[in-house]
């Protein structure tokens, strides 16, 4: 098979794209002097260059007198050629330019599913609105994607971030609270410490499979680890808070899901006084600050903006 891009990278020689600038340029002024003046070198250097320059294709590209200078039928054909390509790189940089300075383009996003679902949508729209050049494609995962091998722009995630080359900013928190039905407490009692729930139906997520069945508590200084069980487990977070309201059992459950079940009663905080660990932040990331594209920067901007005082 034809190897295009080799072939391509071999034809492109800095050096060449040098001698080009100084022939343009004295086909543009008729002049070695006026465009050695202009370059900024001598007009024996500018010379030397147009010299190898025809040496190189084979063709003389200026008619020279000690009075004048003029293209020969060569010299206009290949400068037509050679405008054209500078036009093409000064609309490249043109290009390039704007993407630096205003937000447009193709913002290809992942999100948790659930987080994404019932947090994200709406802001998603706002985003919409207040930057139209901008394109999102959000895809709702609970799977934690490679950024850079699956072509993301930006991720968000909830909980730890292990990958130390990314770029996090905290959008928010992500407290996790033990809760039950008033119905489920009322036939199975409340638990007054960690250890209780070893003997309670728990809802566990089994997208981690071993902290999944293991819960851990801080209170002061002190660690306490429970291992749960239950009827059942799922890898939806959705799932678990859905059954917990179904009174089958207790859950672990992102404050963002359950804060308005806890305000209309439909589910009870329990174990007050302790904090579910390790505690996790709700993140956007991105793969490098530098040269970042202004899509990407406001986008993370916008989400800081619109979640540092939610009520979760």
């Amino acid at each position: 098979m034809r190897n295009v891009g080799s072939n391509v990278r071999s034809s492109i020689d800095v050096d060449r794209l040098n001698l080009i600038a100084s022939f343009v340029s004295v086909a543009e002024h008729l002049s070695f002097i006026a465009a050695a003046n202009v370059i900024g070198t001598s007009p024996s250097t500018i010379s030397r260059k147009v010299s190898r320059l025809e040496d190189a294709l084979g063709l003389r590209l200026f008619e020279r007198t000690t009075r004048r200078v003029a293209l020969t039928e060569a010299g206009r054909l290949y400068h037509a050629q050679c405008v054209q390509i500078f036009n093409h790189l000064a609309d490249a940089d043109a290009m390039i330019a704007s993407l630096n300075s205003e937000p447009n383009g193709l913002l290809r996003v992942s999100f948790p599913v659930a987080f994404g679902r019932l947090k994200l949508s709406e802001i998603i729209s706002e985003f919409l609105d207040a930057y139209p050049k901008v394109r999102v494609e959000a895809n709702y995962t609970d799977r934690f994607v490679d950024l850079i091998e699956e072509s993301y722009d930006a991720v968000v995630r909830i909980g730890s971030l292990p990958d130390s080359t990314l770029i996090a900013r905290k959008i928010s928190d992500n407290r996790r609270l033990v809760v039950a039905s008033p119905a489920y407490l009322e036939r199975h009692g409340v638990p007054r410490e960690p250890a209780d729930l070893a003997s309670h139906h728990c809802l566990s997520f089994s997208h981690y499979s071993a902290s999944g069945s293991v819960w851990r508590f801080k209170l002061d200084n002190r660690i306490e680890e429970v291992k749960v069980s239950g009827e059942f487990r799922s890898d939806n977070s959705e799932a678990i808070y859905e059954t917990a309201l179904r009174d089958r059992g207790i859950g672990l459950v992102a404050s963002y899901l359950c804060h308005d079940s806890i305000e209309r009663g439909d589910l009870v905080p329990l174990l007050p006084d302790w904090t579910s660990v390790p505690e996790a932040g709700v993140y956007v990331a991105y793969s490098s600050s530098r040269h970042l594209a202004p899509k990407v920067r406001v986008f993370s901007d916008f989400l800081v903006q619109k979640l540092k005082n939610v009520p979760w």
